[in-house]
């Protein structure tokens, strides 16, 4: 990780497209919600990135949010941690003519085990790879695990990607 104007900046991501650079910053000043983790963006001009800005507010909480991932329509996939503490969950926002919409919580195929976060989402829609604690079938502490989501929005039980992937040490 890296630290600049004593902001930290972690986990990017760059859309499908090519469009546009996602990350979790804690930037403050204007446009900036609560001073904590919240998801940035900054949009391509050209051969140039453009001034980076927050998320909305239906977006960034009061609670912390991170690890974007994003589908090629545009869908963001994030993990949010509500203020005060407790568990990290899924959400998912669906991106509908330029406006992120009320946030969804995903099922508990993908919000499953005790903490789960950093779920990577294929750009086509049809699989989230994610981190997750507290399972029964765990290498070790963390393991990452595969859900797979059909055609109808139903998502597959969580599949351990194993050994080659995963080990017996606490955090993959």
């Amino acid at each position: 990780c890296c630290r600049s104007r004593d902001a930290l900046h972690l986990e990017p991501h760059i859309s499908p497209d090519g469009m546009h650079f996602f990350w979790l910053s804690t930037l403050e000043g204007p446009g900036a919600y609560n001073g904590g983790q919240e998801i940035w963006v900054m949009d391509r001009e050209g051969d140039d990135w453009g001034d980076p800005y927050p998320l909305p507010e239906i977006i960034n909480t009061a609670g912390s949010e991170y690890f974007p991932s994003t589908t090629r329509d545009g869908t963001l996939y994030f993990t949010r941690s509500p203020a005060g503490g407790g568990e990290n969950r899924i959400w998912r926002s669906r991106r509908v003519e330029g406006i992120y919409q009320e946030p969804e919580l995903l099922p508990e195929q993908v919000n499953c085990g005790r903490n789960r976060f950093n779920a990577f989402v294929d750009p086509d829609e049809g699989f989230l790879i994610l981190g997750v604690g507290g399972m029964p079938d765990t290498q070790g502490g963390t393991d990452y695990y595969i859900v797979f989501r059909n055609e109808l929005d139903q998502w597959s039980d969580p599949v351990n990607l194993g050994p080659r992937v995963n080990t017996a040490g606490s955090l993959e």
